[in-house]
């Protein structure tokens, strides 16, 4: 009798942890890496996420922005990686050449697809598959120094690169120390010039790079023309310069590129300043794009790993992470809820979105900028001309493209 009543009991406890009780619930891990605020209003949504779905548990675990690469790399050649991980947007292609990010299907997002904003949605997209989702997105933007305006009777900032060059030659003062311009010389932060002039970064097959295009040469040169021929920009771009950033937040720099990044700073900071779009060019205004996406790397865990996902990226929760971060929310549909009082930047940044240009993903774009950036100095040190440049550059980029997995 006591061997029977011992199987019993044990066949109750076995059945009890089989009937849906705590043993049960499912568990998704996910690696992040948002600074101190992001992570707590972060940990919100989990916590919205898991109230709704009592069935799951989301274990969330930090990891250093500039550490994530490779710590995801490490996991994987363990086989141990996280079901989801939050990774540069540049990143997402050396996973998908590895085979290492889960694709993700159209038939996977439905509608959402048409509700997010397309430029971050395509930072993920290597031929025709997604390996990732836009979690939080950014862009670059002009920022001008109000007072510095005010001091030299400029009412507005330019709307065309024609009326940049006008109001750059009214704010510049070389004997006070004062440029209209302070800029950056790398190939993303160059790419809002190529295409507002109408130059295309790759061809379709992303096999050429079209730099050297005639849109491309003009692109380019108006833009050594700034410090070299206008002599509004204060060579904020050479080494040891007074960097953009620093010469802007001085008042010696009227005008720069940043991004929505940089906002807050430099609310703290009192400074009197406001921001635009990216002066327009022959193709209009235009901007390229930076932040993270969601990649998910356990294929066992897509399904759960998408259901966050779609949570995330729904019309509510973005609005939820807008309002309480001042960031552009990636669902078109959280637009409207968004809270403009609150934060007055919001709007010019979800209209500089609507032109957004992305940067194709590539495994080796670290490399390619670096070629790039090499030649791109060398004309504005006048060492070459722009259109020899850009010929040497797309060279180089090219021999650079035939290696890209």
């Amino acid at each position: 009798m006591r061997v029977l009543t011992g199987a019993i009991v044990v066949l109750a406890v076995f059945l009890a942890g089989c009937s849906g009780g705590g043993s049960s619930r499912s568990t998704l891990t996910i690696w992040e890496s948002y600074n101190d605020e992001e992570h707590a209003v972060f940990q919100k949504i989990v916590e919205k996420y898991q109230a709704q779905y009592p069935g799951v548990t989301i274990e969330v675990q930090r990891v250093p922005f500039q550490g994530m690469e490779q710590k995801v790399l490490t996991a994987l050649a363990a086989g141990m990686p996280p079901d989801l991980a939050r990774v540069d947007y540049a990143f997402v292609a050396t996973l998908a050449a590895k085979h290492a990010a889960v694709p993700i299907l159209p038939e996977d997002l439905g509608s959402l697809a048409a509700e997010l904003l397309q430029a971050p949605l395509e930072s993920n997209r290597i031929r025709d598959t997604l390996y990732g989702l836009p979690d939080q997105t950014t862009c670059i933007l002009l920022f001008y120094n109000k007072d510095l305006f005010q001091r030299y009777g400029v009412t507005a900032p330019p709307k065309t690169w024609d009326e940049f060059v006008a109001v750059g030659r009214r704010l510049t003062h070389p004997d006070q120390g004062i440029y209209a311009f302070g800029m950056r010389n790398s190939l993303w932060w160059t790419f809002p010039f190529f295409f507002s002039f109408g130059a295309e970064f790759l061809s379709p097959d992303r096999s050429r790079c079209l730099l050297d295009s005639p849109e491309g040469i003009r692109a380019f040169t108006f833009k050594v023309d700034l410090y070299r021929k206008y002599r509004i920009e204060a060579g904020a771009w050479k080494p040891g310069a007074v960097s953009p950033d620093v010469g802007f937040v001085n008042g010696k720099y009227a005008m720069i590129l940043s991004g929505p990044w940089a906002i807050k700073q430099l609310q703290q900071m009192n400074l009197n300043f406001g921001i635009a779009p990216v002066p327009a060019g022959p193709a209009g205004s235009r901007t390229t794009i930076g932040g993270t996406n969601m990649v998910i790397l356990n294929p066992k865990k897509k399904a759960e790993a998408l259901k966050f996902l779609k949570f995330l990226l729904s019309p509510e929760i973005q609005a939820f992470w807008a309002n309480e971060l001042g960031q552009v929310p990636v669902n078109r549909k959280a637009f409207a809820r968004v809270d403009t009082l609150k934060h007055p930047f919001l709007p010019v940044i979800m209209r500089a979105m609507d032109t957004a240009v992305p940067r194709p993903p590539l495994a080796n774009y670290g490399a390619i900028e670096l070629a790039a950036n090499a030649e791109m100095d060398l004309a504005l040190q006048g060492k070459k001309s722009p259109e020899q440049a850009l010929h040497d550059a797309v060279r180089r980029i090219n021999e650079l493209l035939k290696e890209t997995p």
